[in-house]
């Protein structure tokens, strides 16, 4: 009898160092995709200048383009005009990954967006800010927030793209189980048409 304790007690510890093991290998793959998309972000953002302009000198449009729609878009939510911001964005979304935007810009052009319901957009941005200022938790609460938007505004099939984009990235996310859950809800909802 002691020796098949002994053994269930071996087998469950085991077991147990194999699944940690497993669990580590995981964690250490998922912060390296996470920090090869936030390099990817970061590589083409200017080096912080040395000097301020003069005030009373008008500022100059920059001579790259992509640096001119990001002035832009940072203009436009200062202002208070997301919808001018979101235009400004989608005209460049295909070189998204070259814009250099703070993480509080990206959140102000990713809530826009979702204004404008543009949903797949809204999400990759608010995701970028929240990743960008090194929350993975955030981003991965983004993601969840606009596929249940993107869900509730009737569009199930954007809402399980960005289900899946968050299994997909964070398998072992602690909104897996909620974002399984919705995930059946909207294929009935895609069934239903």
């Amino acid at each position: 009898m002691a020796l098949i304790v002994l053994a269930i007690a071996a087998g469950g510890a085991a077991w147990i160092f194999i699944a940690l093991r497993k669990y580590k290998e995981r964690k250490a793959f998922e912060q390296e995709r996470e920090a090869r998309f936030v390099a990817e972000i970061r590589k083409n953002k200017p080096a912080p200048t040395a000097a301020p302009a003069p005030a009373a000198t008008p500022k100059a449009t920059p001579a790259d383009p992509l640096a001119a729609v990001a002035e832009s878009i940072g203009a436009a939510l200062t202002a208070g005009r997301g919808a001018d911001a979101a235009k400004a964005f989608l005209a460049v979304v295909d070189q998204r990954t070259k814009l250099t935007l703070e993480p509080p810009v990206w959140e102000g052009l990713g809530r826009a967006l979702l204004a404008e319901g543009a949903y797949l957009e809204a999400a990759w941005t608010l995701h970028a800010g929240a990743a960008l200022a090194g929350d993975l938790v955030a981003a991965q609460k983004r993601l969840v927030e606009v596929a249940a938007r993107a869900g509730d505004a009737g569009q199930p099939q954007h809402a399980l793209k960005l289900y899946g984009t968050l299994l997909a990235k964070y398998p072992q996310s602690q909104y897996a189980d909620f974002v399984r859950a919705n995930m059946k809800t909207e294929e009935k909802k895609l069934a239903k048409g």
